[in-house]
């Protein structure tokens, strides 16, 4: 009978046995042949079935790559075949250290078979086994993790907590929201606040379901929740009902979808009816920004997906009320959650706020006296963003610049417009202009057309950094996911790239079209392309999508994003460009952590667009706190540096910088359609039942023209509402008969009815602006107590009325504030294009609506003008002073229209 080799070679290379008090470490291998083997086994009622034999043993050496080359390398020269899968320091709780011995004894305990030091076991087997020895706690082999929380965790925990014991005992159940960035840590960081309140029976809700895994994962896996148990779909009905029942904590996870359906016969789910009679300790709705910015939230979904993007992005949020079930908590979580701030449905001590800016911060300004930097693996970003297309000077109407568009440059048509087969091959698409993609693809290794040199050296002939050219970039390129408009031009850029003689090096992955998989389904076929151009020692990976992969989902090794796609949403745009921001890191013998990025980067080709995304994405970001829209855009740009390259110029641009992209161009009716815009006004069940509340101020509106009918039509809205979450509730949201469509269609159009009549009252306020000399205040304060009486002749409105209107949440402060911001900020940058003389504005307040700031403050504030006469735009990037048309101010034409008003 012959030996396996490397049998042989562990034997012949014993190591001394160290001093009890000697450090030591824990390794575990796998070796070519051991690494296939098959093993089955079965211990009481468990039958476990695994591949792959797995060598745990332990060294006094520096690290295991040395005790294993020891043993191996005359088999395994270099030890090419071999996988070191674990190799942790081999210390207790208390300090002492242990030995192989110990988790060899913990893992046959648990009826695992082993030859010599070889075992039967999977890799989270013999990691249970490690934590069980390492804490002196049982062996369970699901609990691999005992990381501790993070401060921002922790404090998220006490003030949760705090909030929720100190609103005991009211009429209505408390409730807090986590305006938590992508990997915050929310399950985990749930998990301990029911750890802390001491919550039995906790009901997770989500709409996006591929979130279960990690729901499940994080209870399971770490030893914090030991005894607790976890229910999904999935569980037996009879094992769930039991569970329900008994003493120990459970956590119920369940879809929107699934609670609101229905049964065959109708009523509800057998699984679900359980949950329906448990007075829970919490519900904690996962994913609350649905309704937010449902539109731009769709621009994330693959065309191939429209019916998941109804039905996790739907037109209502869903309230306590809506849900039919009984908590005595709740727990929101969301990282956009902008509505949800500004209406005014959270009051300030029931918000934890942590953004990137606060991660980077704390990563920055971590104390080592603390112990382990805990955001040492979350990487910062970097935004390039270059110049390819013909500079916008001006905007359309509807806010947008004229001209230049990505989804159009890589605009891509079927090769036969005829073929009805939905099967795609090689050349089944094409790009409309191939030559110009072409040259985008030899940009991206600094290989330039005259053209190119034209618009992105200009004169000076400097050559900037390009992404697959620059070392700089080497390492977060190598593997990359391209954002492209549609599943016709992913289709047509992997035909280009697997016949480039560079690009045909990387392993080209289409996350696109029905094929791709839906929703986390999407994610191995992804991981596959990465394993297979790291075996094959390739250049990297490419992932095209169009949408899959942009919501929910991780790939660790993505450092690049490369956006070839317009987007008109600030949150949908950072929401992928965070995708390639997750951290990669592995855990050391000594406990440090080697990472593997420490800086990703978003690759941008229409500034013009980006950059006023960018300005829209702070703008919010200040309704969150006390900060102006400079400031927000300020702090996150010093942890976001963005480089502009244009006209043979690299320049780092700052919140001004953003600012002056967002407004300069902007013609005076294209900002008074901005403040026309609807995110202005909150029309809902929730601000119309407020208003009918109050019969005279409903009667004085409809002395108005605009408004006669207000009442009845208001009372409709919410009426319909009510009745029809009901019917939904009872009968599923596809199951309504004719009546109730027609119903559902008529309170839809009154509402936006309503919300039409709002847009129009405001449109008027910018005049008040201009009203008065009153320039320093607030536009709140002039209108109601400055100058009130022009206000009643001008909207027919008392400022009593309107003071109401306000309190009642119909018109949302932070994002009048932010629009009259915008005036200001373009006025300041009109006076400057226009060579009017600017005196030194320190300390001069500006009024936005219902707050003053300092002129400084403002995007173009006088104290940058004089450090921007000498700075290059876009429009002209070789002269001295921007170039073009001087502009007009806004300031005569709301002048003007104020006199006429008068």
């Amino acid at each position: 009978m012959s030996m396996h080799p490397q049998k042989a070679f562990v034997e012949e290379v014993p190591e001394t046995a160290p001093a009890p008090e000697t450090r030591r470490l824990i390794y575990a291998y796998t070796v070519p042949g051991r690494k296939d083997q098959a093993w089955d086994r079965t211990v009481g009622q468990m039958h476990t079935t695994g591949t792959g034999l797995i060598k745990v043993g332990e060294t006094t050496k520096p690290t295991a790559f040395e005790r294993i080359k020891q043993q191996l390398n005359t088999a395994y020269p270099g030890l090419r075949g071999v996988d070191i899968l674990l190799e942790e320091e081999a210390k207790r709780s208390d300090g002492s250290w242990f030995g192989d011995r110990d988790v060899h004894r913990a893992l046959v305990t648990q009826g695992i078979s082993k030859e010599q030091e070889w075992f039967e076991a999977t890799l989270d087997e013999v990691k249970a086994a490690l934590v069980a020895v390492r804490n002196g706690t049982a062996y369970e082999s699901q609990r691999t993790q005992d990381f501790p929380m993070r401060p921002e965790q922790e404090d998220a925990v006490a003030q949760t907590a705090g909030y929720f014991l100190s609103q005991g005992g009211g009429t209505h159940a408390p409730k807090v929201l986590w305006n938590a960035k992508m990997r915050f840590g929310k399950t985990f960081t749930a998990y301990q606040l029911a750890r802390e309140m001491g919550f039995k029976r906790t009901l997770v809700l989500t709409y996006k379901p591929a979130v279960q895994s990690a729901w499940r994962d994080d209870l399971l896996g770490h030893v914090d929740f030991e005894g607790w148990h976890f229910v999904d779909r999935t569980t037996p009905v009879n094992v769930a009902d039991e569970l329900a029942d008994g003493a120990d904590p459970l956590v119920w996870f369940a879809s929107f979808q699934d609670i609101t359906g229905k049964a065959a016969g109708g009523g509800i789910k057998e699984r679900n009816e359980t949950l329906h009679y448990i007075e829970w300790d919490c519900i904690v709705l996962d994913e609350y920004h649905f309704g937010a910015w449902r539109d731009g939230a769709r621009d994330l979904y693959d065309p191939t997906e429209k019916e998941l993007a109804e039905v996790e992005e739907p037109d209502d949020w869903v309230t306590e009320e809506d849900l039919g079930l009984n908590s005595k908590h709740y727990l929101y979580l969301s990282g956009t959650p902008f509505r949800a701030i500004t209406n005014g449905e959270f009051t300030e001590d029931a918000v934890f706020n942590w953004t990137y800016v606060d991660e980077q911060n704390a990563k920055a300004h971590w104390d080592d006296a603390d112990g382990q930097n805990p955001y040492v693996d979350l990487p910062g970003m970097k935004m390039y963003a270059y110049e390819i297309g013909a500079p916008a000077t001006e905007w359309a109407n509807d806010g947008e610049f004229n001209g230049f568009s990505l989804t159009e440059y890589f605009k891509a048509q079927k090769a036969d417009p005829e073929s009805k087969s939905k099967k795609v091959e090689r050349g089944t698409y094409t790009f409309n202009d191939e030559t110009r993609v072409k040259d985008f693809l030899e940009m991206l290794r600094g290989k330039l057309t005259e053209q190119m040199k034209v618009q992105l050296l200009g004169v000076s002939g400097k050559k900037a950094p390009f992404p697959y050219e620059s070392a700089d970039f080497r390492d977060a390129i190598q593997h990359s996911v391209w954002y492209m408009a549609d599943v016709g031009s992913c289709f047509a850029m992997r035909d280009i790239l697997e016949a480039h003689p560079y690009f045909n090096g990387f392993e080209i992955h289409v996350a696109a079209g029905a094929g791709a998989g839906m929703g986390a389904e999407a994610k191995p076929p992804v991981e596959k392309a990465i394993k297979k151009a790291r075996d094959q020692r390739l250049s990297g990976s490419i992932t095209l999508s169009c949408g899959k992969l942009m919501t929910g989902v991780t790939i660790r090794e993505w450092g690049a994003i490369l956006m070839l796609r317009s987007l008109k949403s600030p949150e949908s745009y950072f929401q992928s460009a965070f995708r390639v921001q997750s951290p990669w890191s592995y855990r050391t013998a000594g406990g440090s952590i080697d990472v593997q990025k420490d800086t990703v980067y978003v690759f941008e080709f229409d500034p013009n667009r980006a950059l006023t995304l960018v300005a829209e994405y702070g703008m919010k970001l200040a309704t969150t706190g006390e900060t102006t829209p400079q400031q927000a855009i300020g702090d996150l740009m010093n942890y976001l540096p963005i480089f502009q390259f244009s006209g043979g110029q690299m320049r780092q641009l700052d919140a001004a910088d953003v600012l002056n992209i967002a407004t300069t161009g902007v013609g005076a009716s294209a900002l008074a359609a901005r403040w026309n815009s609807p995110v202005l006004v909150d029309v809902n069940e929730h601000t119309l039942s407020a208003l009918l509340e109050h019969p005279d101020l409903l009667e004085a509106l409809e002395q108005i023209e605009d408004f006669r009918n207000l009442a009845n039509m208001a009372q409709q809205v919410v009426t319909s509402t009510k009745k029809l979450k009901k019917v939904e509730r009872e009968k599923g949201k596809n199951n309504l008969d004719d009546d109730e469509k027609t119903e559902r269609k008529e309170s839809n159009s009154a509402r936006k009815q309503i919300r039409e009549k709002l847009q129009k009252f405001l449109a008027k306020i910018p005049v008040f602006m201009y009203v008065t000399d009153f320039r320093e205040e607030s536009l709140k304060d002039v209108i109601e107590s400055l100058d009130s009486e022009l206000f009643t002749r001008v909207t027919g409105l008392t400022v009593k009325d309107f003071r109401l209107l306000n309190r009642l949440g119909l018109f949302n402060a932070q994002h009048m504030n932010a629009a009259i911001y915008q005036f200001k900020s373009f006025e300041n940058a009109s006076l400057h294009y226009a060579d009017e003389a600017v005196p030194d504005g320190t300390g001069t307040k500006v009024g936005l609506w219902d707050k003053r700031i300092d002129a400084s403050q403002l995007g173009l504030g006088y104290d940058d003008l004089a450090d921007t006469t000498e700075q290059p735009t876009t429009e002209d990037p070789d002269a001295g002073a921007p170039a073009g048309p001087k502009q007009a101010s806004p300031t005569d034409w709301l002048r003007a229209k104020a006199r006429a008003t008068n």
